[in-house]
């Protein structure tokens, strides 16, 4: 009766922070950060109370496009079901919860266990309880564009990816192992490790000496397709908090310059944090810019990479509510503004000089179709080939960067010369 008491407990806590969570989400605001902040506000929060709530909420978001039909009237059964859809462990609780819920424990089971099952087979297993739906349900109809394959790969949570430095690799690896942390070096590229447990990179001296980053696998390849050599000068337009600009100065062996521009005072703020971490602050210019005109150069730039603002819909496995937030309207916004800016860029490139465009979207309007748009208008511009970093497949016209090839967000890059 005292352990009934607790789990009841437990998700009346979940229903609660939901509730409190439904109010960011009408804002269109992110939850993670909502979450994050809310379980250092309240401290009473366990690591149980904390994945279960954590787990549910971010499944719920995953799989709203089949959920939302049952929340009004039956708000704990679309969240339980929510954590199964999204893989989560099945404990005791989780079972009694699913018998508060009339949820049948074979029903359950089946979300468990080594072949867990893959999107059809949710599908038909969800129907039980929600007749109507539909794989195209689970993305918003303004990404109606994607494959089956391409929503399957949307409804799974993408690992934690390190990107090493100049760190003692034996080092940080000696740091996850002391703490029975599991972690795979990827096999192409041995400076992006994987992290497949939860740990608290911050607290490693590594990290604090600027000798790793936490960058996602999808996001380092932009740096590997620059290719900086030593000494030269970049422009890293759209910077935001730096991970691309802290890259290529690793890639360059922090011998050059790197221009760093953001508009935003938040990132920009985050910029100049992260750049004085590493200790080698003589290879960044930080610039905070209005995006409206080219900064003043003391050096002209040699090559130059626009990481455009976008609807982040390559970023949906990590972060999947904002895939309800996005409209054709925002799409169009975000494309003009991406025409504009790397029109503005291409001012400044030499000739042979490269110009990288890449963005964390998976739709054609935000990609394939604003670079076709700016060598119509830029005829002094052309395509150049792109071998995956990862793959090693040639590309002649953009890459497309997506699971299940890398365990991490879509993205795109567009690699032109200036003739």
């Amino acid at each position: 009766m005292k352990l009934e008491r607790r789990y009841q407990n437990q998700i009346e806590a979940l229903r609660t922070v939901f509730k409190k969570v439904l109010i960011p989400f009408g804002q269109q605001k992110p939850i993670d950060s909502w979450l994050t902040h809310y379980f250092r506000q309240n401290r009473r929060f366990g690591s149980r109370d904390r994945k279960l709530i954590s787990g549910s909420i971010f499944g719920f978001f995953r799989w709203y496009g089949w959920l939302k039909t049952i929340r009004e009237t039956k708000e704990s059964k679309a969240l339980l079901l929510g954590y199964l859809l999204d893989g989560n462990e099945i404990s005791n609780l989780v079972l009694y919860w699913a018998e508060q819920e009339r949820v049948d424990q074979t029903f359950v089971e089946s979300f468990g266990g080594i072949n867990r099952p893959g999107l059809k087979e949710k599908e038909e297993l969800i129907r039980k309880h929600i007749p109507s739906v539909k794989t195209d349900q689970l993305v918003p109809t303004t990404a109606s564009e994607l494959s089956g394959s391409q929503i399957e790969s949307i409804q799974t949570r993408p690992g934690i990816w390190i990107r090493l430095t100049r760190a003692n690799q034996d080092s940080f690896f000696h740091y996850l192992k002391e703490r029975n942390i599991d972690f795979r070096v990827d096999t192409t590229q041995n400076q992006a490790v994987k992290i497949l447990n939860p740990v608290n990179i911050n607290q490693s001296v590594d990290y604090k000496k600027g000798s790793l980053e936490v960058q996602d696998i999808s996001s380092q390849s932009v740096g590997f397709i620059c290719d900086p050599a030593e000494g030269d000068v970049w422009w890293d337009v759209c910077a935001g908090s730096g991970g691309k600009a802290l890259h290529l100065a690793d890639l360059m062996s922090w011998r050059g310059l790197i221009y760093a521009t953001e508009t935003d005072g938040n990132r920009f703020h985050e910029l100049k944090k992260r750049t004085a971490r590493t200790g080698q602050k003589k290879i960044f210019k930080l610039i905070s810019w209005s995006g409206n005109e080219l900064p003043s150069f003391s050096r002209k730039p040699d090559h130059v990479l626009v990481d455009a603002p976008c609807s982040c819909s390559g970023t949906w496995r990590r972060s999947p509510e904002i895939r309800w937030y996005l409209t054709k309207r925002s799409v169009e916004q975000y494309a003009n503004l991406q025409f504009d800016i790397l029109s503005l860029a291409g001012r400044s490139i030499p000739k042979q000089g490269k110009l990288i465009y890449a963005t964390c979207s998976i739709l054609r309007e935000e990609n394939e179709l604003v670079v076709q748009r700016f060598l119509e208008a830029n005829s002094g511009f052309q395509w150049e080939s792109i071998t995956c970093p990862f793959t090693g497949k040639v590309s002649p016209q953009g890459l497309r960067i997506q699971p299940p090839e890398v365990d991490g967000n879509f993205m795109y890059i567009a690699k032109l010369r200036r003739a």
